[in-house]
């Protein structure tokens, strides 16, 4: 278990008319056991125009949360709790996921669970678990500000392009060449994302893995490739159109094919509070409908 938070920064984009009265009911809720409450500020600007709310935190912040904060609530979607790891970077700042939406991997506090988690925060009944992040280097990196991610990073084709050519090398050994719409390469936290709907495996969060899957490959005996975390990637792209879309999480950017990519495994990892009642594997099974079969409703084993 962990200490008793008092201190708590709001991190969002915007949310939806519905989400509202939730949202207001929890900085009611934070504001009652006087947890001091900062909040980003174009989140801020929207809550003034489009919620009323005005007067119930006590500062704000534009890039990185300050050091002392206990937990960043990241209130949205998987989405926003990716966008979330570039205010916390490296300070071992614990993220919750409120999701305002549907039910996510990452954002998986339900609007219905919100009260008992900021009973569980308030009183220190809550854990941390510790996901991997990919760190990618290049010349001209257009991310150098924070140059990770926490679900993958990908190398798309343009839409002027047809297929691209990606050589990828593990080390100093070439790997293969991937004719494709791109190449992923993913974490364990990101292979339930778009890696997984192109046909990448599940790893599980706690492992030490790095995942290669190709998209859309030309050929189909090119499959996804689980690898090593203490490995490096180097990747290398060709294409038609002389460029390429280089994506981080939800940071996109179109790149030119003479440069390399550099891909290993992050040399810091992100905080996320686990509440008592939230499984991993209950998301997994709940977020694919595993079991869901009129044949097994009655097992329950």
């Amino acid at each position: 278990m962990c200490s008793k938070i008092s201190k708590v920064a709001i991190y969002g984009r915007v949310i939806h008319e519905e989400f509202y009265p939730y949202f207001k009911q929890m900085l009611r809720d934070l504001n009652e056991r006087e947890v001091c409450l900062t909040c980003y500020k174009p989140f801020y600007d929207f809550l003034k125009e489009k919620c009323g709310i005005s007067d119930v935190f006590q500062a704000f912040y534009e890039d990185d949360v300050d050091q002392d904060t206990d937990v960043l609530f990241s209130v949205g979607g998987d989405g926003t709790f990716l966008d979330s790891a570039m205010r916390v970077k490296n300070y071992g700042i614990p993220v919750l996921g409120i999701n305002s939406g549907r039910l996510g991997f990452l954002a998986n506090i339900a609007q219905e669970e919100i009260p008992q988690a900021i009973h569980w925060l308030c009183a220190g009944e809550f854990d941390v678990e510790q996901r991997a992040l990919v760190k990618f280097e290049m010349e001209d990196n257009p991310f150098a500000e924070f140059n990770y991610a926490l679900n993958e990073i990908s190398i798309l084709k343009t839409e002027r392009s047809s297929l691209l050519k990606v050589h990828a090398y593990i080390g100093e050994e070439y790997l293969t060449t991937y004719w494709a719409d791109g190449v992923i390469v993913a974490t364990p936290t990101g292979s339930t994302a778009y890696s997984l709907s192109c046909g990448g495996p599940i790893v599980a969060f706690g492992c030490d893995n790095l995942i290669i899957t190709p998209v859309s490959p030309h050929n189909l005996n090119m499959r996804p490739l689980i690898l090593p975390g203490n490995v490096q990637i180097r990747l290398k792209v060709e294409s038609r159109s002389g460029d390429f879309m280089l994506s981080a999480d939800s940071r996109m950017q179109r790149m030119s094919d003479n440069h390399e990519l550099f891909i290993s495994s992050g040399d810091f990892k992100m905080n996320v509070v686990k509440m008592p009642d939230h499984s991993y594997y209950e998301t997994l099974r709940n977020k694919l409908n595993w079991g869901e079969d009129k044949r097994n409703k009655k097992d329950k084993s």
